[in-house]
């Protein structure tokens, strides 16, 4: 496996196994939309496209995404399903974590999920992450659960 960061050529890819879960477990918001459309705003602007790559194929993928307020949001993960359970969604976190901590500088990055995604919660868990808010979002209608992770 390989792990590249803001590889042009995922980008795609990045966008469509993004689209492809959240219709499955939620539907598009406004935002959502705009990564589809163009996903190559996730790598401008202070943030990045993390995607991992096994034997020519883009197995996954996760962005890094700046805020207004310099504070900087895990988010857009996604593994395809055909990968799932081979440790892509680990090797994206260990690899944005890194990059976050040892190359930017940053000591805190925050995530908003939902509860229904168990498997990228057990995922958050086992990586220290915590949860630091519940319940409705005012921005997101799908997100339901807030974590953080101080580096």
């Amino acid at each position: 496996m390989e792990i590249k960061r803001n590889d042009p050529a995922a980008l795609p890819r990045f966008a469509a196994l993004n689209a492809q879960w959240i219709e499955e477990m939620h539907h598009l918001e406004e935002s959502d939309k705009l990564m589809v459309a163009h996903p190559e705003i996730y790598t401008q602007n202070g943030n990045h496209v993390f995607s991992a790559h096994i034997d020519g194929q883009v197995a996954g993928a996760v962005a890094l995404k700046k805020h207004d307020d310099g504070r900087y949001e895990l988010t857009k993960m996604a593994v395809d399903t055909k990968f799932r359970g081979n440790g892509v969604g680990q090797h994206l976190m260990t690899a944005i974590e890194d990059y976050a901590k040892n190359e930017m500088g940053l000591d805190y990055l925050f995530l908003l999920s939902n509860t229904r995604n168990e498997a990228a919660l057990r995922l958050y868990a086992r990586n220290g992450w915590s949860v630091n808010h519940e319940g409705p979002h005012p921005v997101y209608q799908r997100a339901n659960i807030g974590m953080e992770k101080y580096l």
